[in-house]
């Protein structure tokens, strides 16, 4: 996130400033001691049952940008806690999200080859193994909460919850059931693509950054505060993702492209909404934004609001809270063969 939070407006919503020179190099360093850190949180991979561990670390130390982690640490610093208060707790984070990587890429859901420029985990280690890697990594996750000594009781209570809501049936597992189901044609209209992409990249999104504010102790204003920029910044996030998916290059990214080409993304859908006559508007929900029609009680103000904008190849990509743009002068690449540079 290249904003700090500078304060709370009126209206409920953060206020955001630009970040600094200093602001950027602090962000490089909290990757670097999130990394370390991480390293030293699992288990070696000379420990048994090796095996399981190597798996575990092999997914869990590849690299990548670490952006939720470090949006944890970012927001936590940010409304005035300190990076070891938030440090642990941003690894635990990133555990979540490496479990659900190794569990995306299995030949039963995702069924890709490459993350992160390495092969997927279970080309490596086998399904059987990497699953119980993934299931260890969310169970040592949680671990790291409880071992939080420098946090209150009742913060830790807080994080195991919020935690355990961005994972489950109604976050992140809820997601990865929809995306399946619209691979076979169900629920693949706006309101269906809205949900799931809240639910499966928009959870831990949420979470990231509401811990972040958990840690730093602030009142319930804020934590909504926050919680409503995780969810235009996760569905501006996975918009990306798709947009990436068909513009982008194994070489580019790290990880397969053509993934969507045989189903319905949010992105496609709006595009030709907005070529048709505008964009829908969603309302806020806890994990992600709720289209028109959908079940459930609406959270917060209405939004975010994002729409693609096409002038040939090109793609521009907004939402209300940031602003991520792609620009693509190019037609797009094919699937090709080999590894990469850049991670995501």
């Amino acid at each position: 996130m290249s904003m700090s939070i500078e304060g709370l407006d009126a209206d409920g919503k953060l206020r955001l400033a630009p970040r600094d020179e200093d602001q950027r190099d602090a962000a490089r360093r909290w990757r670097q001691m999130i990394d370390e850190r991480l390293a030293e949180l699992v288990p070696d991979g000379n420990v048994d049952p090796r095996p399981l561990h190597e798996s575990m670390r092999y997914s869990l130390l590849a690299g990548g940008k670490r952006i939720r982690p470090v949006l944890t640490i970012q927001v936590a610093t940010d409304l005035g806690a300190t990076e070891d208060d938030a440090l642990d707790v941003a690894c635990a984070v990133e555990m979540v999200h490496a479990a659900s990587l190794i569990l995306d890429d299995l030949p039963c859901m995702d069924d890709a080859s490459l993350r992160r420029d390495n092969p997927a985990n279970h080309l490596v280690y086998g399904e059987d193994t990497a699953i119980l890697a993934a299931t260890a990594l969310l169970n040592r996750a949680f671990g790291v909460i409880a071992e939080c000594d420098r946090l209150p009781a009742q913060t830790r209570l807080d994080l195991t919850w919020l935690l355990s809501e961005s994972v489950g049936s109604n976050g992140i597992i809820a997601g990865q059931f929809c995306d399946l189901r619209i691979r076979h044609g169900h629920g693949d209209d706006v309101a269906g693509l809205t949900e799931m992409y809240g639910q499966k990249t928009g959870a831990l999104f949420v979470a990231a950054l509401e811990a972040g504010a958990r840690v730093a102790g602030v009142d319930n204003a804020w934590v909504k505060a926050v919680r409503d920029y995780g969810v235009n910044l996760g569905l501006a996030f996975q918009l990306l993702d798709d947009l990436l998916d068909t513009f982008g290059s194994r070489e580019d990214i790290g990880k397969d492209t053509g993934q969507d080409d045989e189903k319905s993304t949010l992105a496609s859908h709006l595009g030709a909404r907005h070529t048709a006559g505008g964009p829908p508007v969603y309302r806020v929900g806890r994990f992600g934004p709720r289209a028109p029609g959908s079940v459930g009680p609406p959270v917060g103000e209405p939004g975010p609001e994002l729409y693609p904008d096409d002038h040939g190849s090109r793609r521009r990509l907004t939402a209300s809270c940031c602003d991520w743009r792609r620009v693509a002068r190019r037609e797009p690449r094919r699937r090709t063969r080999g590894g990469g540079r850049t991670r995501v």
